[in-house]
């Protein structure tokens, strides 16, 4: 990426906070008073008048956030649309955050924090910026970055991240800066226990300055009303200044007050996780005051689970775990907490619990997505791991997919007609497919010294054991395909891909009904794998392949079948080259649930779950004496937890009516 030689075009709206005790100059603001008291305010264009709009819209929490909108100029003259808001005390070494509430995705603007800034004013600022630019690349490819600023210009990148944003979601930047070194974690706000990237960048040109908020136009069409403008809304800043106030990386939040989840297991995209170890994780105010217990929720696939929770108080903490989780089961799970005061936090993660053995099984099929038909429809069933070690040797080259020659319109479909370069030819080196050890898509001051390195999958053992890697098919685009012959044992089967992707992305699964050894061969949709936007191209998960209705589908298999993948449904500069495809898994499909309702009690969450004689069940409705001691219920229908409507206290019972 070559640094931005015109005026630096930033365009954001941020909010920062601590977590832990800051020093008495820190300073927290969420605007909900609807002003910016004791900010100053550059509106650049006022010398071209045209002055910037600054205001205060409703954020979702019930108070008000902080919009930054720089109207495009009617001349060039002075540069492009742009806002500085600022506080005028310096800053060295310092912690700062902000959430990025809302952007205009459409126009090619930068914006978020700027540091260590001084004579500031028109063409003429120095310091450094911490700024998302989400037209980086075309299509709404977003990158964000570290940047010099010399004489209200961009004068050198000095670390980056691959990263888009995806619109309808929310965004927290926490930056660290301690001398030369700057240090970024950046979080959805549906997740703050995991950041979707973490960068870094170094410099030594600016020791002290101010910190504020920024946004800039930064494309060719100055003058248009409508592109050439900058429009951020931000929340909930914070900034604590002095070396002792500066928390370690990740040790950051949120604001003091509100609820937190913290230490959870597993983390966002977790694989491999062990199902007997549950769900661990606390919750703080991190202010002392204690939250209650009837105000932690968790439900795990659509389903409430809350009442399995062990809710244990350490002091004004609430330690939590749920009871074990299913085996070999991809979960999406959500953690909702309301305090009294009526502040939220909420954290959407995925994860599985797959163990490597059952993956390895005979019960289960894997096909790597780099391994795909070649020489006119010819496949390998079943084959062993292959490629070349870091020092050249193969490993089962003779008898794995390395380096086999797949035929373009029959094999695969592809735009480019030549073979990827060394690093994304690593495995089928003679075809244009891409495919590479992990994704390009690391992003730190490296990134400007020589090629991005590629970081991979939860690398499985059947590959370190053979002293390899996983392998990805990557620099994918809407159109392509690829297809796969093998022998499938009679069963019925959920459907798993295992990949990563910048940008919402729908990738289908078809089954191949001519011969896959001819051209214009016909296909029918079994289902659809959306891979949803992970911020990062490296932030792999598992999807399910889903019918037009959103279900989960489940595939009937017999023998022979040659299946395509094939990437979205037409080329478009928001998906290419944003995913990277590890392996489909048809693992046994579950048994359809039956109505059947089971109630179980226990003493304990974790305890032994046993009938009790004394509980009565008819239709939707449960009945049971109310004992004096404290029990724990675990109620499904067909081994799948129900939800509760309602519960009414009786004499010297209890009727439970069930949402089924």
């Amino acid at each position: 990426m070559t640094p931005d030689s015109r005026y630096f075009k930033l365009a954001g709206f941020l909010s920062l906070s601590l977590m832990g005790t800051l020093s008495l100059s820190a300073q927290t603001i969420q605007f909900d008073e609807g002003t910016d008291e004791g900010w100053t305010r550059f509106s650049a264009l006022d010398v071209v008048g045209v002055s910037s709009i600054i205001s205060f819209p409703n954020d979702q929490s019930g108070g008000k956030a902080y919009r930054l909108q720089s109207p495009a100029p009617p001349v060039p003259d002075a540069g492009p649309a742009r806002t500085f808001v600022y506080q005028e005390e310096s800053h060295t070494d310092f912690y700062a955050a902000v959430d990025i509430i809302e952007w205009n995705n459409d126009v090619n603007q930068a914006f978020g924090l700027f540091f260590r800034a001084t004579n500031i004013g028109l063409g003429q600022t120095l310091g450094y910026v911490l700024n998302y630019d989400p037209q980086q690349g075309s299509g709404a490819r977003g990158q964000i970055q570290f940047n010099i600023v010399t004489g209200e210009a961009a004068s050198g990148t000095i670390g980056a991240a691959n990263l888009s944003f995806e619109p309808g979601h929310s965004y927290r930047i926490v930056m660290r800066a301690e001398g030369a070194l700057f240090n970024a974690d950046v979080y959805d706000l549906n997740d703050l226990t995991s950041p979707l990237t973490s960068y870094h960048g170094t410099d030594e040109t600016y020791a002290a300055g101010a910190v504020g908020l920024f946004n800039f136009y930064r494309g060719d069409e100055v003058t248009d009303p409508d592109l050439g403008i900058a429009d951020t809304v931000f929340d909930n800043y914070t900034v604590a200044a002095g070396q002792d106030s500066v928390p370690a990386p990740g040790a950051w939040r949120g604001l003091e007050g509100w609820p937190h989840i913290l230490s959870l297991t597993p983390l966002n995209r977790s694989t491999f996780h062990n199902p007997t170890d549950g769900i661990r994780f606390s919750v703080s105010t991190l202010d002392g005051n204690p939250l209650d217990q009837s105000r932690v929720k968790l439900a795990l696939n659509g389903t409430d689970v809350t009442s399995q929770l062990k809710i244990t108080p350490v002091d004004s903490n609430l330690n939590i775990a749920s009871a074990g989780l299913a085996p070999n089961t991809v979960y999406d799970a959500k953690i909702e907490i309301t305090s009294e005061a009526g502040t939220s936090a909420m954290t959407e993660w995925t994860f599985d619990t797959f163990s490597e053995d059952y993956l390895s099984s005979n019960a289960v099929e894997i096909i790597e997505l780099e391994d795909y038909n070649f020489d006119e429809g010819k496949f390998l069933d079943n084959p062993p791991v292959s490629g070349f070690k870091e020092n050249g040797s193969g490993v089962n080259a003779n008898e794995g997919y390395v380096d086999r020659e797949g035929v373009a319109g029959i094999d695969f479909f592809d735009y480019e007609s030549t073979p990827a370069g060394e690093e994304k030819a690593i495995y089928r080196s003679f075809d244009p497919v891409a495919t590479q050890a992990g994704a390009s898509e690391a992003g730190s001051d490296e990134q400007f010294s020589g090629p991005d390195p590629a970081v991979n999958d939860t690398v499985r053992s059947v590959y370190t054991d053979a002293g390899l890697t996983e392998i990805q098919v990557t620099n994918t685009e809407g159109g392509e395909w690829l297809n796969y012959t093998r022998e499938f044992t009679e069963g019925d089967y959920a459907v798993y891909l295992r990949g990563a992707g910048r940008a919402t992305q729908s990738i289908h699964l078809d089954e191949v009904t001519s011969n896959p050894s001819d051209p214009d061969q016909t296909t029918d949709r079994l289902g659809t794998f959306t891979l949803p936007n992970m911020g990062m191209e490296y932030n792999y998960r598992f999807v399910p392949l889903l019918d037009d209705a959103g279900s989960p589908v489940t595939l009937s298999l017999s023998g022979t079948k040659t299946l395509r993948v094939s990437i979205g449904s037409e080329q478009e500069n928001r998906t290419n080259e944003t995913t990277a495809l590890n392996y489909l898994a048809f693992v046994p499909a579950p048994e359809p649930p039956s109505n059947t309702l089971t109630v179980a009690v226990s003493n304990e969450v974790t305890g032994t779950f046993t009938a009790d004689p004394g509980i009565q069940v008819s239709g939707n409705e449960i009945t049971l004496p109310i004992t004096g001691t404290q029990r724990f219920l675990s109620i499904t229908a067909g081994g799948t937890p129900v939800s509760v409507s309602s519960v009414e206290l009786l004499d010297g019972s209890m009727r439970i009516l069930l949402d089924l």
